[in-house]
């Protein structure tokens, strides 16, 4: 053998290894291709996971502000006026009310129903809220509510 190939840099690390020093050009870029796409998903999805979070906090802060109005109005229309206005930004909200008319000390629940799609993935939300039906908007006269005799 040649004297030329006999010889090989190396460098000693701990006691009983050895390092080769050859050539390296260009493999940190071969891993930064390899490596940048994949953490680029996972950033995206991170960031697709916390909308996700975000909207269901606000669906849960509208169903509770549902339930408030639920507790001192009667009816669905202003219920369902006081969850949007509590979560402006979740378009496309459905809102149900259990009773429509509530009499003093009825328990009201509120629903609030959200279908979010990330990729081919749809994702329903849905937020439960109850509320008890304050004393003030329990005292309408039972004569007057449908389906009641007169006292």
């Amino acid at each position: 053998m040649s004297r030329r190939h006999r010889e090989v840099r190396t460098r000693t690390g701990p006691p009983g290894s050895t390092v080769n020093e050859g050539p390296v050009e260009g493999s940190l870029s071969l891993e930064a291709v390899m490596v940048l796409p994949i953490l680029a998903l996972l950033v995206v999805a991170l960031l697709q996971v916390a909308a996700l979070v975000t909207d269901t906090l606000l669906l849960h802060e509208a169903a509770r502000a549902g339930a408030r109005t639920a507790a001192t109005t009667t009816g669905s229309e202003p219920v369902a006026r006081a969850a949007r206005q509590a979560a402006p930004e979740l378009e496309g909200m459905q809102v149900r009310v259990e009773p429509v008319v509530r009499r003093d000390g009825d328990l009201a629940r509120v629903e609030v129903r959200l279908t979010r799609q990330i990729g081919p993935v749809r994702h329903p939300l849905r937020a439960v809220a109850f509320g008890r039906v304050e004393p003030a908007v329990g005292n309408l006269r039972r004569d007057a509510l449908p389906g009641s005799a007169p006292q």
